[in-house]
């Protein structure tokens, strides 16, 4: 291939302005084309799109300005997970990057949040941020593997998790939820997870050992207390960012336990206001007697590839709820790990 082939214009969902994707969000069909791949980047012509709902939280969080000051006066792209083909590779590129080559990836924090999207037909990514899709994996399963895949990885990286102990995960139907209670099963946890009863089967599908519907057992953490207070948990993975489950934690987490959270359910400001409590106000002075842990994720291909590697070896899978096309985007309902694909 040759950049002769690279057309000048691509279809691109762009966006302005601040808020909901279903509000903001519109098809540009001549959106300028990335120019041919410099250095060890890549030109990748894409084949899905994994739709995060952490995307959603910054298009609708992260001001305009913002993203000028970032990416000057071009129009912000949605999203950040995909898998795609290489189109085009620098000239610095690994070998094992060359064009026809399927790969897969995520964009880091920064390049979403100034807007360097994934939601279009071509992008142009560092090689460092992409792995070579399994075999055993569809395009469209790769599309929903690294983000949540390395979210989850580094939760575990995070805390120790042993053959027998016991996990709770919260949030075990969304896209790192159900990538945590595969790896948790990997390695000999005992696992509960919350979900809703709509969802109950399929994380009980997943290794989940237990379920907790949240929806029917409200207060969640009352509930918690009263069924495994005597059974506490060694680990609480919080894939939501429900301040009440780390509040309440000593009624069910033993007292060396960790809450590892890497949910923004209140909102980035306010996750961050928390985290810096939950992690450093005194007991004495009101904290809570359990360690906290908020993880952020900076994706890398070497991680992607561990990921794929676990799936070959059968131990994760990606949870795909459904598949829209590209010019459909809009009637997809804010949920996590919903998937975009066009040919």
């Amino acid at each position: 291939m040759s950049s002769s082939t690279l057309p000048k214009c691509m279809r691109a969902w762009t966006f302005s302005s601040q808020g909901l994707p279903r509000d903001i969000l519109s098809l540009d069909h001549s959106y300028p084309a990335p120019s041919p791949p410099a250095k060890s980047n890549l030109l990748i012509r894409v084949s899905c799109v994994g739709l995060n709902p952490g995307c959603y939280i910054t298009m609708a969080t992260i001001p305009p300005l913002v993203r000028r000051l970032l990416r000057g006066p071009t129009s912000p792209i949605a999203e950040g997970e995909f898998s795609g083909v290489i189109h085009l590779a620098g000239p610095a590129a690994p070998k094992e990057f060359a064009p026809g080559t399927p790969v897969f990836g995520c964009l880091p924090m920064m390049r979403l949040i100034a807007g360097e999207g994934t939601l279009a037909e071509y992008i142009v990514i560092p090689s460092s941020l992409v792995a070579v899709v399994p075999q055993s994996m569809s395009m469209v399963q790769a599309a929903g593997l690294s983000g949540a895949g390395q979210t989850a990885l580094n939760m575990f990286s995070a805390v120790l998790v042993k053959e027998g102990d016991r996990i709770l995960v919260n949030g075990g139907s969304g896209g790192v939820g159900t990538m945590v209670v595969q790896l948790a099963k990997a390695q000999g946890a005992y696992v509960v997870a919350t979900c809703s009863g709509a969802n109950a089967e399929l994380v009980k599908g997943l290794g989940a050992d237990q379920i907790v519907d949240y929806r029917t057992n409200k207060p969640l953490h009352k509930y918690l207390g009263l069924e495994y207070e005597k059974q506490p948990f060694d680990a609480i993975f919080d894939t939501i960012g429900t301040q009440d489950l780390f509040i309440y934690s000593p009624q069910y987490l033993k007292p060396n336990g960790t809450v590892v959270n890497v949910g923004n359910f209140e909102g980035p400001s306010m996750t961050v206001f928390r985290s810096f409590i939950n992690t450093w106000l005194p007991v004495f002075l009101g904290g809570i007697p359990r360690n906290y842990l908020m993880i952020s994720t900076t994706p890398n291909g070497n991680k992607a590839a561990r990921l794929g590697q676990l799936v070959e070896e059968g131990k994760l899978r990606v949870v795909v709820d459904e598949i829209v096309e590209f010019e459909d985007v809009l009637r997809v309902s804010i949920a996590s790990n919903k998937l975009e694909k066009w040919d």
